[in-house]
């Protein structure tokens, strides 16, 4: 069984000094202000904050407009530039807690040929439904399947359902680079022989589950040397043996 560490946070402490320096300040120019000479000062400073807005406004948006778009955008493996391969093992399931399969589910495919085998499994005394597919994908299919998938996270989640993404290539992959591109945020992690396991949240993912107290919506395993070895993507988390 995988084992997970938790990633720290710095703290910054406030600097008290700062209130003494600032106290003084206040003490030293109180008996020598003037009222008419603070009102004019203040509608100077106005009119200087209110020019500089459009300046800083024109400058600052194109960073922000940057940031959306990067976060907008999570690539799967074949079309992340991380892996060379041209070809990956594609594994989707959809998980309904309450046994119930909503209508019109089975002609919702992730491509014109899919297929989807219904299974049902006995949690307890409650009944799980699902329904899972898989094929062979190239890049193109990919990123056709990635605009399906946020389109159906969001209906399933009305109805209670959740889509399960599991991706293969036969290839070791650097898994920091990849968190780094589509900038998610790490929160567990576990290292085992010539395997890496690293689960992360990601913001423009819809779909999320809890592991222990962190929430988590991708994981990534890969194991090998160099190019040389295996690497699944999950969303939002692993179901199936790596």
């Amino acid at each position: 069984m995988l084992t997970f560490s938790k990633f720290g946070k710095a703290m910054t402490k406030p600097i008290e000094i700062e209130k003494e320096v600032f106290n003084m300040l206040a003490g030293l120019l109180a008996p020598k202000v003037n009222p008419n000479r603070t009102m004019i000062s203040t509608m100077i400073v106005c009119v200087l904050i209110m020019s500089f807005l459009p300046w800083s406004y024109k400058f600052k948006m194109p960073w922000k407009e940057a940031a959306v778009v990067s976060q907008t955008t999570v690539p799967l493996l074949l079309n992340s530039g991380e892996v060379q391969a041209n070809e990956a093992e594609l594994n989707i399931t959809l998980w309904f807690e309450n046994g119930d399969v909503p209508h019109g589910t089975w002609n919702n495919h992730p491509m014109p040929d899919w297929i989807w085998t219904y299974n049902e499994l006995q949690t307890g005394n409650e009944k799980v439904a699902t329904l899972s597919g898989h094929r062979t994908i190239n890049k193109n299919e990919e990123t056709s399947l990635y605009t399906w998938y946020t389109i159906m996270a969001q209906e399933l989640a009305e109805t209670g359902g959740t889509i399960y993404i599991d991706e293969r290539v036969d290839q070791a992959m650097d898994i920091s680079a990849y968190l780094s591109k589509t900038n998610a945020l790490p929160t567990q992690w576990a290292l085992i022989d010539n395997m890496l396991s690293i689960a992360a949240y990601q913001k423009s993912i819809s779909t999320s589950v809890l592991a222990g107290q962190d929430k988590i919506n991708i994981q990534l395993l890969s194991r090998g040397k160099n190019n040389e070895g295996r690497t699944v993507l999950a969303i939002p988390a692993l179901l199936n043996e790596f």
